[in-house]
């Protein structure tokens, strides 16, 4: 009896050992895979942000290039001028606006139709007659008709050896809403595929942009642009209504396709009017978990923390960039108007002390002369100066930015004697600078003070009331609103 009972309380122990590795080892692995699969999604998230950024960056831009163009008072002129002068050197402007944007932009192509001629001009002259008869100029009637102000489409370039490229096309029209033509610009499939690929092989996944229909637009995989539809996939067909209906969030899908499993990941590009698709497969980390060992857990554990501690902080890097680009305007360097409601906002309920809150808003005098007399470049450099020169007169005192066009917006803490000269040193400064002066151009500003009742909206509107006055009085000069409305 004595040796039967050691043999059974040796198996019970055994058995309790055995099954406490079991419970271990099970619960470790189920851990494990839940705080991996984690991971992966959350490391799958960070990346399609990023991607979604680099694309909205890549294409973005172009459409902002072909909508300018679609805007362009020269390009409607030329048009308007088409039938009656058909000189050489009227076709040589064309193309010389055209190859100056390619070579401005580094772009693959830049065209104009002429919905009065329907020809087609490019940067290296007149590149045929569209016809609606021409299976490559389908494009053209079906985006007329669309009615869209721009969109986006991938096909064969016949003025750039038939490559592929994404064209983005925007509808020209004249004052009445008259269509004139079509503009835009072309860039080539392979820079996007360039940057797709860069991700694929770095976070080894798969990413592509696809249309509300599902068909794919852009992808590395050339024989699937225009052929492949993603709906094909059961998670996504079965969620479609849902995709395509949510334009706000970023959405996740779980997917099992035979022996292999992981996640897509789909977001809502709205400048493009596409998705962007990022496909994980994970089922070979998953399949390699069967022969990991706890240590090896504990490793991949705390390699994964790392990557996630660098991730974010990248992110983190990323997210700071953007919120700065978020409030600063681009082409002055300085805060815009988002920037600008915020701070003033603070500012009103800041107590200023002694000093008294001014706010004032200015702009250019005849600042439309310079843009079509001597070209939006001239007319940019002129409004960076301007910003320059209020940023050196009041930053002492406040916050100058950018409000929108040639209008500026700004504030300043000061007693009455300090505004005035600071006034007079800006308009002195404005008066004094030679590129100013030789488009024969003055700022004329409304300013007003702030009172205990106010609030952004009204002291901007006293302040835009104010400049209304100095315009209307002779330009080149400010006027102040002191009284209390209330």
């Amino acid at each position: 009896m004595g040796r039967r009972f050691k043999l059974r309380v040796n198996i019970l122990i055994c058995l309790i050992i055995l099954a406490g590795f079991a419970a271990v080892a099970f619960t470790s692995y189920n851990t494990y895979s839940k705080i991996i699969d984690d991971d992966i999604v959350n490391i799958s998230k960070l990346t399609s942000t990023n991607i979604y950024s680099d694309i909205r960056n890549e294409l973005t831009k172009p459409i902002f290039v072909s909508l300018t163009m679609a805007n362009d008072s020269f390009l409607k002129d030329w048009l308007r001028n088409e039938r009656t002068d058909r000189t050489a050197s009227h076709q040589e402007e064309l193309r010389q606006y055209l190859l100056g944007l390619k070579k401005k932009y580094d772009y693959d192509s830049v065209f104009l139709v002429s919905d009065n001629t329907d020809k087609y001009y490019h940067f290296n002259g007149l590149n045929k007659v569209i016809s609606q008869n021409d299976d490559h100029d389908v494009w053209y009637y079906t985006f007329i008709d669309g009615g869209h102000v721009y969109d986006l489409d991938v096909d064969t370039d016949e003025a750039n050896k038939g490559h592929l490229s994404v064209f983005v096309n925007c509808r020209m029209t004249d004052d009445d809403g008259k269509l004139m033509g079509v503009t835009g610009v072309g860039v080539e499939m392979d820079q996007v595929q360039s940057l797709l690929r860069t991700f694929e092989d770095e976070y080894d996944l798969e990413a592509l942009l696809f249309d509300e229909n599902g068909t794919v637009q852009i992808s590395t995989r050339l024989n699937d642009i225009g052929l492949k539809n993603v709906f094909d996939a059961d998670i996504l067909r079965q969620n479609k209504q849902k995709i395509v209906e949510n334009r706000d969030s970023l959405q996740i899908f779980q997917f099992k396709e035979q022996s292999f499993y992981g996640y897509y990941i789909v977001r809502y590009v709205e400048e493009l009017n596409w998705y962007l698709l990022i496909k994980k497969d994970t089922s070979v980390l998953a399949r390699s978990m069967y022969a990991q060992t706890v240590r090896d857990a504990v490793i991949y554990g705390v390699v994964v923390l790392f990557v996630l501690f660098i991730t974010n902080g990248i992110v983190r890097k990323n997210d700071q960039l953007m919120r700065s680009l978020l409030r600063t305007d681009s082409l002055t360097g300085l805060p815009n108007r988002r920037s600008f409601n915020e701070t003033l906002a603070k500012a009103i309920s800041t107590p200023p002390g002694k000093d008294v809150l001014y706010v004032f808003v200015f702009d250019l005098d005849n600042f439309k002369n310079v843009n079509d007399t001597h070209g939006h470049l001239t007319g940019d450099r002129m409004l960076q100066v301007i910003g320059r020169l209020a940023t050196d007169a009041f930053q002492q005192k406040g916050l100058v930015c950018r409000w929108g066009g040639d209008e500026f917006a700004g504030y300043c803490f000061c007693n009455s004697q300090e505004v005035n000269r600071l006034l007079e040193n800006f308009f002195s400064m404005v008066r004094n600078d030679t590129s100013i002066q030789q488009y024969h151009t003055s700022v004329s500003l409304g300013i007003t003070q702030a009172h205990e009742h106010d609030n952004p909206d009204t002291l901007i509107y006293r302040a835009d009331q104010a400049l209304y006055d100095a315009k209307g009085s002779g330009k080149d000069h400010w006027v102040l609103i002191c009284e209390d409305p209330a």
